[in-house]
């Protein structure tokens, strides 16, 4: 106020005398900015309202860190209960794990209630984006707690016979009674998955307004931003499991036979033999299933149904090329694309018309690993007239003593063998089935693990007449589809003509180098790496050899998206042949590789799209083959893994 009167006085003494020294000097004083000299009151007014914020800002800290203890403290008490639960179900302990439940339910509502105490931090600025990151998640768990809730509910009467140690209300009488009970009942339990699924689309929603880039550093040894994306990505393919396991239980009471009769073909592809869709088709069974239970009906070698098949259809042009001495189209070649369904499509349309042959409804394929991970989990199996398989090493070939006895029965060409030594499928599985049957509960999980295992690497591929069925197989992607997909597309088919059972001794490696132009343009190099390091087999033939280990007559094809065009190929024997199929662009070649050495073929080529901000890529294995590695290089990134089922890669260019 008073400098406000001193103003004025001067400005007045100035209108009177405009000449006096002193009468300027309060103006002078006013603009100068010399140190000890007094601040303009509107930056004093901010400096006291910054050291307000600050103040606050500090006591607002300390309130919030004391608080924080308080949650993390129950958060901590949280996670050790979702562990023990988490325990429990990977022990197979259905009834623990719900116990358990229960306690993690009670931790994290007194978490989710100490955290409301921090809530008025989503007020301050940085720090709100954290509360609110912390709100998400917790409601995430909340929602994940429900849906976990409802399925141990529907499951836990179905412990028993799931091998969960539960207490359920059909504990009497045989395996196959406990299984058909089992069947009869999914139909209670299918009605729930609507329920968690609607639960994980919360889940999915809630970890999706996290933003992974605000968390860029490292606790306790973990990079907290991979975590996030981790639970954001199994969040995703929890609800889409979820989703596309609804037709396949809804349909399973049909497949088994519950509502009547069916009957199915198994289909045994010689991994060792690859082949398009798996392996050579060798041999075959007919199953028959009533009301869970499983006949055998009958069992053959695949040249049986050879020797019915009178058409005179010429080879298609690949056999006639690769395939030495074969102009007609056998039944046993009919697998010639690498999409199951198209093969299946194809045989099944011939076997159909085969005289004297039962009516199917389906077709599973199935190769040498299910049958020594199966043996594995049961221990050594006697098949009556052909002897005892073990999964234990053989050294005659270093490789489980149930494969080389396979590859004897089916494959060595002595005359002094029974007629029907390739019908050894038939009488395998249905003492595979015997034994599980009467194998202690306790086997049962691992016997689960071992069948889900298998599938899920395509080593057991459905094929089924009815299209509803078909469609909740190729739901749960075990079909052995080439699928559409919008980004990048990569899947490597191998297929051995003549090449004796080189497989067993093949490994190979695939590196992908993917280069970005500056006008987006995305250019691949694609090295294939094919190693045999061990010794030849004796393939005298007609000396009764078994020849496993021969030169490999491969004929590749790489399938890349619709519109890729080849720059440059390498190391193929024939000239690469560019082609489209299944909705893609192919590259076709030929090389062969003997014992004891190693191939290498390049292909250098564009993609049909220009690069994004994320480069998305699917590879789809090959059912039957031994897990390739696999390095993927971006300009920004590296990924090296093991390639047993399929897989999907969002990558930063």
């Amino acid at each position: 106020m008073k400098k406000i009167q001193l103003l004025k006085f001067s400005k007045e003494k100035k209108q009177a005398n405009p000449n006096s020294r002193d009468e300027q000097q309060p103006v002078q004083a006013e603009a100068e900015d010399s140190p000890g000299k007094p601040k303009p009151r509107w930056l004093k007014g901010i400096g006291i309202a910054l050291a307000a914020i600050f103040l606050i800002g500090g006591l607002a800290t300390s309130v919030a860190a004391l608080q924080a203890r308080s949650v993390a403290a129950a958060a901590k008490k949280t996670v050790q209960a979702a562990r023990a639960a988490y325990d429990a179900g990977k022990n197979q302990d259905l009834i623990a794990a719900n116990q358990q439940l229960e306690d993690v339910k009670a931790n994290l509502d007194e978490t989710q209630r100490r955290f409301q105490t921090l809530s008025w931090t989503k007020w301050i600025p940085i720090a709100g984006s954290y509360w609110r990151d912390g709100d998400h998640a917790l409601n995430a768990a909340k929602a994940s707690l429900e849906a976990a809730d409802v399925l141990v509910d529907a499951i836990e009467p179905y412990a028993d016979v799931l091998g969960f140690k539960g207490q359920g209300s059909f504990l009497g009488g045989t395996a196959e009674d406990r299984i058909v009970k089992a069947l009869e009942t999914l139909d209670k339990v299918t009605p729930q998955l609507d329920i968690v699924a609607e639960k994980l689309e919360i889940v999915n929603q809630e970890l999706g307004q996290i933003d992974p880039k605000r968390y860029r550093f490292t606790y306790q040894g973990t990079k907290v931003d991979d975590t996030i994306r981790l639970a954001q990505n199994l969040a995703q393919d929890t609800l889409f499991a979820v989703t596309k396991a609804k037709p396949a239980i809804e349909k399973l009471p049909k497949i088994m036979g519950v509502e009547g009769e069916r009957k199915y073909m198994v289909l045994f592809q010689n991994d060792a033999e690859l082949r398009a869709t798996g392996g050579f088709m060798t041999a075959f069974a007919i199953l028959r299933i009533e009301k869970g239970k499983v006949f055998q009906e009958k069992s053959e070698d695949i040249y049986a149904l050879d020797s019915k098949f009178n058409s005179r259809i010429p080879a298609p042009e690949i056999i006639r090329k690769y395939l030495p001495l074969v102009y007609r189209y056998n039944l046993r070649d009919m697998n010639l694309s690498p999409d199951f369904k198209v093969s299946m499509d194809e045989f099944s349309g011939y076997y159909n018309e085969l005289p004297g042959e039962p009516e199917i409804d389906g077709i599973i394929a199935v190769d040498t690993q299910v049958l020594k991970d199966i043996v594995e989990v049961l221990g050594p199996i006697e098949v009556p007239g052909y002897g005892t398989f073990t999964a234990e090493n053989d050294p005659r070939c270093e490789c489980p003593q149930i494969v080389y006895e396979l590859e004897l029965l089916v494959s060595r060409p002595v005359a002094t063998l029974r007629k029907d030594r390739k019908g050894v499928l038939g009488p395998m599985l249905q003492t595979i089935l015997m034994k599980s049957y009467a194998a202690p509960k306790q086997i049962w999980p691992n016997l689960f693990q071992a069948i889900i295992r298998n599938v899920d690497e395509k080593h057991v591929l459905f094929y089924f007449y009815d299209s509803e069925e078909q469609r909740a197989m190729e739901l749960l992607n075990i079909a052995g589809r080439i699928e559409e997909y919008e980004g990048d597309y990569f899947h490597l088919n191998d297929t051995n003509f003549a090449g004796a059972k080189s497989n067993m001794f093949t490994d190979h490696q695939v590196e992908q180098i993917i280069e970005v132009a500056d006008d987006g343009t995305i250019t691949k190099t694609v090295t294939i790496k094919y190693q045999n390091p061990h010794p030849p087999s004796n393939c005298n033939l007609e000396a009764g050899e078994l020849c496993l280990n021969g030169t490999l007559r491969d004929f590749v094809r790489l399938y890349v998206p619709k519109g890729s065009t080849l720059i440059e190929a390498l190391g193929s024997e024939e000239e690469v042949e560019t082609k489209e199929d299944l909705g893609k662009t192919v590259f076709e070649g030929f090389f062969t590789l003997r014992p004891q050495s190693q191939a290498k073929l390049i292909f250098r080529y564009t993609l049909p799209f220009k690069a994004s901000q994320d480069y998305n890529l699917l590879i789809q294995k090959q059912p039957g083959k031994r897990a390739p590695t696999y390095t993927i290089i971006t300009p920004s990134s590296k990924e090296d893994f093991t390639l047993k089922t399929d897989k999907q890669l969002s990558l930063p260019l």
